[in-house]
């Protein structure tokens, strides 16, 4: 018995698909390979953008994401990209990430007149104005006037029904930093959600492990600035490629005999056995299109995972 997989003629398809607009970002993240990434940084040619999303309309595309490795607001087009998202992909649950500096009161604006996005995701890591900076490589206070403006009643609704700020915690990242984050989330009256670093399959330091359950990112699909289709967003420079859609449809290259090699190996809890994954500690558990007793086996090993090791919420630096 399979337990919750997509199909459609005869074939699965992707729950979601994230589209690299641009690898281009106005940060300097340390826990973000982007810093040390060698492919160019470019934004996607209009035309492959929308064949891409014509392509997504051959399948019922739960989730659609323009973001992978750059920062969406520093592509020119990005406003007109989601609003061709919105009337291609009507149905389709719109997300999208941004570190908030490019998200001034005039793109919030233009945000909002084309009916938003489903959900926003800003990464702010911290609200200390020195840390920010080391961190960032921003001043806070630019940041914070737009997320005022974001968050104000009048218009937050238009924007998206759910904003949620993201703190990635470093090795480093105090209890007390956590709390103020917190406590300055619910007082805005959006979602904080904390998680520590991944290792980017051993590019990124970090202190947890290697999970020996399979990884959720198998039942999604990546696509860079030029067309290549990478593992997933771990892979920031396409190594482990599973094809190409300026040749290939997304559906030929999720049902392509790479992609279904690797999510076989997930799905059977053979994960270290196959590159890079071995070497990668992405913690998010996959639950979908397995046999019922490798599902709840994947369940109890997640769950033991993130009770030892409280990867994301509110944890004590390793060495407090």
């Amino acid at each position: 018995m399979i337990f919750r997989r997509r199909v459609l003629d005869g074939g699965e398809y992707p729950r979601m698909v994230s589209i690299e607009t641009t690898s281009r970002c106005n940060a300097a993240c340390p826990f973000c390979p982007y810093n040390f990434k060698a492919r160019d940084k470019t934004h996607m040619d209009q035309d492959l953008f929308e064949k891409i999303v014509e392509d997504c309309r051959e399948f019922p595309l739960d989730e659609i994401e323009p973001f992978l490795n750059g920062e969406p607001f520093v592509d020119p087009r990005i406003i007109g990209r989601l609003e061709h998202i919105r009337r291609r992909l009507p149905k389709t649950r719109l997300g999208l990430y941004s570190n908030g500096y490019g998200l001034v009161p005039k793109r919030i604006d233009e945000l909002a007149s084309i009916g938003g996005v489903d959900r926003l995701t800003i990464s702010l890591n911290t609200l200390d104005p020195v840390r920010y900076k080391a961190i960032m490589g921003f001043k806070l206070g630019r940041t914070l006037d737009n997320l005022r403006y974001l968050v104000d009643p009048r218009r937050r609704a238009k924007v998206s029904p759910k904003i949620q700020f993201r703190m990635v915690r470093m090795e480093d990242t105090s209890l007390d930093e956590q709390d103020v984050f917190i406590d300055y989330c619910q007082r805005l009256g959006v979602e904080p959600f904390l998680v520590g670093q991944f290792n980017y399959k051993g590019d990124i330091p970090s202190s947890f492990p290697v999970p020996g359950y399979g990884c959720e990112h198998i039942t999604r699909l990546d696509v860079l600035s030029d067309g290549k289709v990478t593992l997933c967003c771990q892979d920031h420079e396409g190594e482990y490629s599973w094809g190409d859609v300026r040749t290939q449809s997304v559906l030929e290259v999720y049902r392509g005999n790479l992609a279904t090699k690797y999510r076989e190996y997930h799905r059977t809890g053979r994960r270290k056995e196959i590159e890079p994954c071995g070497d990668c500690n992405l913690f998010w558990p996959n639950l979908e299109g397995m046999p019922v007793g490798e599902t709840v086996k994947t369940a109890c090993a997640a769950a033991w995972y993130f009770a030892r090791h409280r990867p994301n919420g509110r944890r004590a630096p390793p060495d407090a």
